[in-house]
């Protein structure tokens, strides 16, 4: 059983069917497009392009490749020209433990309605826990599109920064 189904439990099945197919890794490889905002001041554009986050821009390809390995998930992410990866697994008090560089995240998942919302509760650099003052405003979603595509949803404010990435995107899968 992948990560998110066993977070989420019963609630799992009620997702459309395209986002639990992406969850159970149907389809290893996913194709689209997204768009990309954020602020432009110098220190929101050096962290973009360390971490590898998407360039600013009103469209871009986006490319995402999906493996699990040892009760973990991996994505690697392609936007434009820009790479980033991460890896997730569900922790021992149910929050799914996203992995980013040096830098973890936690997220309490829930559905309402026809979306998966992660709900942002902690975060960390290496084992050292960070204060969630200084942390990140974050809202995450995952749903169907009317197309039947996946789509994403993901802003991350940080305070003093303002808008570090805010992407949206529709992706669909390609045959392995």
């Amino acid at each position: 059983m992948q990560v998110f189904c066993r977070l989420l439990g019963d609630d799992y099945e009620t997702l459309p069917q395209v986002v639990q197919d992406f969850h159970d890794l149907k389809h290893t490889h996913w194709q689209g497009h997204a768009s990309s905002k954020g602020s432009n001041n110098p220190l929101a554009r050096v962290l973009r392009r360390i971490f590898g986050f998407p360039k600013l821009g009103e469209e871009m390809s986006v490319d995402v490749w999906l493996s699990s390995d040892g009760g973990w998930d991996q994505w690697r992410r392609k936007f434009g020209d820009r790479r980033f990866q991460s890896s997730f697994h569900a922790d021992a008090t149910g929050v799914l433990d996203e992995r980013f560089g040096p830098f973890r995240f936690g997220f309490r998942l829930r559905v309402d309605g026809d979306r998966m919302y992660w709900d942002f509760v902690r975060w960390g650099l290496g084992p050292l826990p960070l204060p969630l003052i200084l942390g990140p405003r974050i809202i995450t979603y995952e749903t169907a599109a009317a197309s039947g595509a996946y789509e994403f949803y993901s802003q991350a404010d940080f305070p003093l920064i303002g808008r570090l990435v805010n992407y949206h995107g529709f992706i669909t899968p390609v045959d392995d």
